[in-house]
C-alpha cells in the first residue's frame, strides 16, 4: 500500500521484472500522477477538474483546462472521483465464504451462531482452512478479503488481524499501523468472563486509543439491549453470562462509554441509551450500522432516526461474508433502499449516504484530516467511477455504480486496482506488467491488481491466482494437500523445523479414534510417523463432521445468483429491499462465471 521508493527497484528484480539495467518505471511515489474528472470532493460542490497526485498525497486541484505538471502520467477518466472508500465493520479471515442460509428467526448474537448449517459453511470452513494446526491459510483468506473490498472501492476496512501478510498491502486496515502511528482497536465480541476477569489491566490501552471499535447491543431483544446497560449487575457477585442467571456489566457498568467508543450495530439500543452515551461520554455516539446482516439475521436494524436525533455520526460497514454484501458500494445500496422506505426518510440526500462511508468514518477514527475527502495535503486514498448517470449527481452515481464500473483504485497514491487501460500507464516495467488479471474478468474490459507492491510482507510475492488455489484446496478438503503441509512442518529458523501441527492432529486423532472405539493405527503413536491422506480423511470426518467439500470461491464482484441466495433468507423476504435494479443488465443476466464479456469498455 504504502510503497517506499527505494524498495520499487528490488520489487521489480525480485519478481522478474528486470532484466539488465533498471528501467524508468512509469510510476513512481514522486511520479506525478493527473486525474481528470468531475471532482466529489465531499469538501466542496462536485467540479470538473484535475487531481495532482505526488509522493503519495494529492499535490495540486487544478482547473479542468490547466496545464499539468510537467513529466506527469495523465489519466483522463471522463468518470468522477471521489475518496477511497471506508469500511467501519468487518470479519476478514471469514471472506473468503459465500451467504449463510440462516435457518432459524435470531433475536440476538447468541442464537445463530450454531446448527448443522453453521457449522458446514461458515465455522468449520474458516477452522480448518485457516487455522495454524490445519491448512493455514490465513494469510491467504486475508488477502483474499483485501482484494474483494478493494474490488468495491474501499481504500480502508476493519476486522484485520494483527498479520504481517497485510502491514502494508492494498487496503489499510484501521487497526494496524497508519500513519506512523497505531492508535485504533477492536473487539469483536461482548463483554465475556476472559475479558471481564482482566478489564482493570486492558482498560488504561483502550482508553489510550483514538477510536475504540466494540460490538454493542447486537441483536433485537431485551438481553441484547442490556450490553448497553444492566443496572441490576452486582460487582461483588461471580460473573454470569447465562439468561436465568445473569450478572454482566453492561458497557455503562464496565466504564467503557468514553470519546473514543464507537459502538458495532447498537440494533436493540432505544434513543434514552443514545442520549446517555452522549451525556457520559461528552460526545456524540459514534455507530457504525451494518444494515444486509441486521436484515438477514434478525429481520430489523439499528434505530437511525433515535441515534441522529442524538447527534450521533454513523458510519457503514459490511460485516462479513456469510451474511453480508461483498462490499461498501453493495451496502451504500442497502442503505439506500432502505431510506427510500422510511417516511420522512433518516438521510436526507445522496450525499449523506456518501458521507457513511467517506467523511463519517474519517471522523470516527480521527482520521478527518487526512482522508475522506478530496483535499490539498490529504493522503491520496481515491477511487475513480464511470459516470453512470451520466452527470446528473456525484452522490447518487456512486449508489447507482457496480463494481464493473469501478476505474482505479489508489491508496497512498499507489495505484492498485482497476481498468488495465489505466493500469498499463502507470504500473508496466521494462515491458512487463506489475499487475493480473482478477479471476472472472471480462476480455472487454479487463480488470487487474497489483499483489506484488510490497514485498517485504510476509507471502508479499504471492499473486492473487495464487491465493485463490491455497484457499480452494483447502475448501475441496484436499487431504493430499493437507497431509503435505502437515509432515512439512513449518522452519521457525534456518536450522528448526517445527511440527507442532502434526503432533496436535496425530494426538487429536488418536483420541478421536479410541472414543468412537475405531481401531488405532500404531504409527499414531510415533512421533516422526508421517500422517497419511487416508488418516485425514478420517480426521476430518471425526472432527468436522457436517463439513463438506464447497465448490470454489465467492465471485468477487455482486451478481444474480448473488442476489438470488440473498433474497432466499428467511428475513430478507419479508423485507421488501430490491437490489435487482442496481445491477446493469449484462450482469443482472450473467450465470455467476465473471465479469461477463458483453460489457464494452465506455471510451
Amino acid at each position: 500500500m504504502r510503497r517506499y521508493t527505494n524498495l520499487l527497484s528490488l520489487a521489480l528484480l525480485a519478481f522478474g521484472l528486470l532484466s539488465g539495467s533498471v528501467a524508468q518505471a512509469q510510476w513512481t511515489e514522486d511520479t506525478p500522477v493527473v486525474l481528470k474528472g468531475k471532482i466529489v470532493s465531499m469538501d466542496t460542490r462536485v467540479r470538473s477538474g484535475q487531481i495532482v497526485i505526488k509522493n503519495g498525497k494529492i499535490e495540486a486541484i487544478l482547473s479542468a483546462s490547466a496545464t499539468p505538471p510537467a513529466g506527469a502520467i495523465v489519466i483522463d477518466t471522463k468518470g468522477y472521483i471521489y475518496p477511497g472508500l471506508i469500511n467501519l465493520h468487518n470479519h476478514l479471515r471469514y471472506n473468503f465464504t459465500g451467504l449463510y442460509d440462516v435457518p432459524k428467526v435470531t433475536t440476538n448474537h447468541d442464537e445463530w451462531p450454531s446448527g448443522k448449517e453453521y457449522a458446514r459453511y461458515v465455522n468449520n470452513p474458516a477452522a480448518l482452512v485457516t487455522g495454524s494446526n490445519f491448512y493455514g491459510r490465513l494469510d491467504e483468506s486475508l488477502k483474499y478479503a483485501e482484494v474483494r473490498a478493494i474490488v468495491g472501492g474501499e481504500t480502508s476496512t476493519q476486522g484485520a488481524e494483527n498479520s504481517p501478510a497485510i502491514s502494508r498491502t492494498l487496503v489499510r486496515n484501521v487497526e494496524l499501523k497508519n500513519f506512523d502511528e497505531d492508535v485504533i482497536g477492536q473487539r469483536a465480541f461482548t463483554i465475556d468472563n476472559l475479558f471481564h476477569k482482566h478489564m482493570d489491566e486492558v482498560m488504561p490501552g483502550i482508553k489510550r486509543q483514538k477510536a475504540w471499535l466494540f460490538h454493542l447491543c447486537e441483536g433485537i431483544d431485551a438481553y441484547s439491549r442490556k450490553e448497553w446497560s444492566d443496572p441490576s449487575y452486582d460487582p461483588s457477585k461471580p460473573f454470569s453470562s447465562s439468561k436465568s442467571a445473569r450478572n454482566r456489566p453492561g458497557a455503562v457498568e464496565a466504564d467503557l462509554v468514553w470519546p473514543g467508543l464507537v459502538g458495532v450495530h447498537c440494533t436493540a439500543m432505544e434513543r434514552e441509551d443514545f442520549k446517555q452515551w452522549k451525556q457520559i461520554a461528552g460526545t456524540n455516539p459514534k455507530v457504525v450500522w451494518s444494515p444486509t446482516s441486521n436484515f438477514m439475521l434478525y429481520g430489523a436494524t439499528t434505530d437511525l432516526r433515535a441515534a441522529k436525533a442524538e447527534g450521533a455520526l454513523i458510519s457503514l460497514g459490511t460485516d462479513w461474508a456469510p451474511t453480508g454484501t461483498k462490499n461498501l458500494l453493495w451496502e451504500l445500496k442497502v442503505a439506500d433502499a432502505y431510506n427510500r422506505k422510511q417516511s420522512p426518510r433518516i438521510f436526507r440526500g445522496y450525499k449523506e449516504l456518501v458521507e457513511l462511508v467517506t467523511t463519517n468514518p474519517a471522523k470516527i477514527l480521527g482520521w478527518e484530516d487526512r482522508v475522506g475527502k478530496i483535499k490539498v495535503g490529504y493522503y491520496a486514498d481515491l477511487l475513480v467511477m464511470d459516470d453512470v448517470v451520466k452527470g446528473r449527481s456525484g452522490y447518487k452515481n456512486l449508489i447507482e455504480g457496480h463494481e464493473v464500473n469501478v476505474q482505479l483504485v489508489m491508496v497512498g497514491g499507489n495505484p492498485l486496482y482497476g481498468d488495465e487501460k489505466h493500469l498499463e500507464k502507470l504500473k508496466v516495467y521494462n515491458g512487463q506488467p506489475q499487475y493480473e488479471r482478477l479471476p472472472g474478468s471480462s476480455d472487454a474490459r479487463p480488470k487487474v491488481i497489483d499483489m506484488l507492491q510490497d514485498p517485504s510482507a510476509r507471502k508479499g510475492e504471492m499473486t492473487l491466482a495464487e491465493v485463490v488455489s491455497n484457499l480452494e484446496e483447502g475448501l475441496r478438503l484436499d487431504t493430499g494437500v493437507l497431509a503435505r503441509i502437515l509432515n512439512e512442518g513449518k522452519r521457525v529458523s534456518s536450522t528448526k523445523t517445527s511440527y507442532k501441527a502434526r503432533d496436535y492432529v496425530r494426538a487429536n486423532l488418536k483420541k478421536k479414534l479410541e472414543r468412537a472405539g475405531l481401531p488405532v493405527p500404531a504409527s499414531l503413536s510415533d512421533p516422526d510417523s508421517e500422517l497419511t491422506a487416508s488418516q485425514l480423511d478420517t480426521y476430518i470426518e471425526l472432527k468436522f463432521p457436517h463439513l463438506r467439500p464447497i465448490d470454489g470461491l465467492p465471485t468477487f464482484y455482486t451478481d444474480a445468483p448473488f442476489l438470488d441466495q440473498l433474497e432466499k433468507n428467511l428475513h430478507w423476504k419479508d423485507m421488501d429491499l430490491s437490489l435487482r435494479r442496481y445491477l446493469p443488465p449484462e450482469v443482472a443476466a450473467s450465470s455467476g462465471t465473471g465479469i461477463i464479456g458483453a460489457l464494452e469498455d465506455d471510451d
